[in-house]
């Protein structure tokens, strides 16, 4: 009796990003404003918390350094409704120096909104947002990556 006792694992504590569930990698199409497609590639979105792990300040990276939509910036949110907050933020990305801006313009996170190739339910992410590069407004669209392979197209 004592063996079986003695072998039980605890399973370690998970530890969430102070921002969960706005942190994530999220799998995300770009559009333009009318619905159109920006693109036919399918980007990386990744939203994490920022060094001094604040609940209300969070990095937002799409992955791409194809202009207009590589975007690095520090974004506000509010975690209680699981929004990144409109406003105006500095793309680190863009070129030249004097055209870094990006107009946030909504972004919101869905919990369980979508269903996945794989039978998964997965978050989903929308934001749309104006880029100083060329002035357009585009929407990113997607969901939270699950990691299962059906999934990752």
């Amino acid at each position: 009796m004592l063996g079986c006792a003695a072998c039980k694992k605890e399973q370690p504590a998970v530890e969430y990003s102070p921002i969960f569930p706005i942190s994530g990698e999220w799998h995300t199409r770009v559009f333009h404003e009318d619905g159109s497609s920006a693109s036919t590639n399918l980007f990386t979105l990744s939203t994490y918390n920022t060094s001094d792990n604040r609940s209300d300040v969070a990095w937002f990276k799409l992955s791409t350094v194809a202009r207009p939509f590589g975007v690095l910036a520090k974004v506000n949110i509010d975690l209680s409704n699981k929004t990144i907050l409109p406003g105006d933020y500095k793309n680190t990305l863009a070129l030249p120096a004097n055209k870094v801006d990006i107009r946030l313009i909504e972004g919101k996170i869905m919990l369980n909104a979508s269903t996945q190739p794989s039978k998964a339910v997965a978050d989903s992410i929308y934001v749309k947002y104006k880029t100083a590069v060329d002035d357009k407004i585009y929407i990113v669209k997607g969901h939270r990556r699950t990691q299962w392979p059906e999934d990752q197209k």
